[in-house]
């Protein structure tokens, strides 16, 4: 029997929140350059698509004067987010798909996602909704979306493929940063391009610092390394072998993400 995406999740809603909120402030600093070029402190009303936990979308209401409403699926991450909105009374939330989204033609100023595009499959059709909902001069706006068919190690690093197939089984679509275009333009957007470049500051962090969240996380990396077939051998020479790389501050990991600005006419 094949299991549901959520059954196969590795993380809970409580380690959710913690993974959403160190995500959000690695990337706080790139993302508040992109609401100041869409301009997001004068839009009235927000759409914040995938909210999640919600703290993207608190971020979002302190920032702007006007509305925010924030939708999701998952109802566990979206409990979090009520409890961390409840006192923003700009904030509204629903459960909701967003291929299916419960609002009229033209009601957003602008509508805005982030790490959301790369778990849906039908995406094309997503982005055409957003289309839909936005008002005519409004922006969709893709703040980050992974590739992660075009990450890069060196030295290679042997776990690469079974984090993938780890993805891939989570119904993850790999190549969706390089896709962001296509998807914008092909739904009648008039589109611009960028990149997360902050991540080579993470790159550039102590050593120590690496360290310490690859072996916080490798509890995880451990359970999906077992799932694709490795031993327990195998495991522990791998973590080893990547804790001295990081020691000698040998190691290089990228994964490109990437942003887009579409204006709707």
């Amino acid at each position: 029997m094949v299991k549901k995406r959520e059954e196969r999740d590795l993380h809970s809603t409580e380690e959710w929140v913690k993974i959403l909120k160190k995500q959000a402030e690695d990337t706080k600093k790139y993302r508040h350059a992109l609401y100041e070029t869409v301009n997001l402190n004068k839009k009235e009303l927000i759409l914040d698509v995938g909210c999640g936990t919600g703290v993207i979308t608190g971020e979002i209401a302190s920032l702007a004067t006007g509305q925010v409403v924030g939708i999701d699926l998952n109802e566990g991450r979206l409990r979090e987010a009520h409890r961390l909105t409840s006192s923003e009374p700009r904030i509204s939330l629903a459960r909701t798909d967003l291929l299916e989204m419960p609002f009229r033609e033209n009601t957003f100023d602008l509508v805005t996602f982030s790490v959301v595009l790369t778990h849906v499959q039908k995406q094309q059709e997503a982005i055409c909704e957003m289309v839909r909902v936005v008002k005519k001069g409004g922006i969709i706006l893709a703040a980050m979306e992974p590739d992660y068919e075009g990450m890069l190690h060196y030295p290679e690093d042997e776990a690469h493929q079974p984090f993938m197939d780890y993805l891939k089984d989570m119904g993850v679509e790999l190549q969706t940063g390089r896709k962001l275009k296509y998807f914008f333009e092909k739904a009648g957007l008039i589109t611009t391009m960028g990149m997360f470049s902050d991540y080579f500051e993470k790159i550039n962090e102590d050593p120590q610092t690496h360290i310490e969240e690859f072996l916080e996380h490798f509890p995880k990396t451990e359970k999906i390394l077992l799932q694709y077939g490795w031993d327990t051998t195998r495991i522990e020479d791998y973590k080893k072998r990547t804790v001295e790389y990081m020691k000698k501050n040998l190691l290089f990991s990228f994964c490109p993400c990437f942003n887009a600005i579409g204006i709707k006419q």
